[in-house]
């Protein structure tokens, strides 16, 4: 009787925690709108300041909770140019899936192969959580690599203001490269750690291949 307590317990906890989510967070009637014009079946919400990737459903509810890291700039700002170390915030979608499971001769196993050959190194910022002199070293980038359209047209109009107003310099690039990945540093999901990118635990970043595709909405807010 004791262990069915506490399974109906731990039932009754997680189905509160998404309604808390479902309630407070969630701007609704923006991801209704966003569902209306894709053929998506499921949405990506990041919400940067809790740290959790939310995979939403067309009835706008919440199919899956998971924790990420995220760029590692202090302030949680918007991502402007590159290696300013930020998170970029509005409305993306997938261009490209990389994964190590895909068919050896496909250029989704060929690239993120390559991408996880690379050794990062601490001395250019990447290093392990809670030691910025060990290095990140190799498969960085984990099982899968979800690449997102950044710079959209509203980061590109926001950079050329920028530009304009002389508050950046015209010298400094963009930036490019962004996605959802896994990690070969478990221990820093949670925190503020990457160049910019969304980092998810390896045995997790996997489930995402049944909720994404390409052409899926990701939603990033602060």
């Amino acid at each position: 009787m004791k262990i069915l307590f506490f399974i109906i317990l731990f039932v009754l906890t997680i189905i509160s925690n998404a309604n808390l989510y479902d309630d407070i967070i969630f701007p609704k009637t923006y991801i209704k709108k966003i569902f209306q014009k894709t053929n998506a079946s499921y949405l990506v919400f990041v919400k940067k300041r809790l740290f959790k990737l939310f995979i939403i459903d067309k009835k706008l509810k919440i199919c899956e909770i998971f924790s990420v890291a995220i760029g590692k700039e202090k302030n949680f700002k918007r991502k402007i140019y590159q290696d300013d170390n930020a998170t970029p915030e509005g409305l993306y979608y997938i261009t490209e899936i990389l994964s190590e499971n895909s068919p050896t001769n496909t250029i989704s196993y060929k690239k993120l192969k390559k991408m996880n050959s690379i050794y990062l190194k601490a001395k250019d910022g990447h290093y392990k959580w809670n030691n910025p002199n060990l290095d990140l070293g190799t498969n960085s980038y984990g099982p899968r690599f979800f690449r997102i359209n950044y710079p959209n047209q509203d980061d590109k109009k926001l950079y050329r203001e920028l530009i304009s107003k002389r508050m950046i310099k015209d010298s400094i690039n963009i930036g490019y490269g962004i996605g959802i990945h896994g990690t070969n540093d478990p221990d820093s999901i949670g925190h503020l750690i990457t160049s910019g990118c969304i980092r998810m635990k390896n045995e997790e970043i996997v489930k995402l291949d049944k909720y994404i595709k390409i052409g899926t909405p990701v939603l990033i807010e602060k």
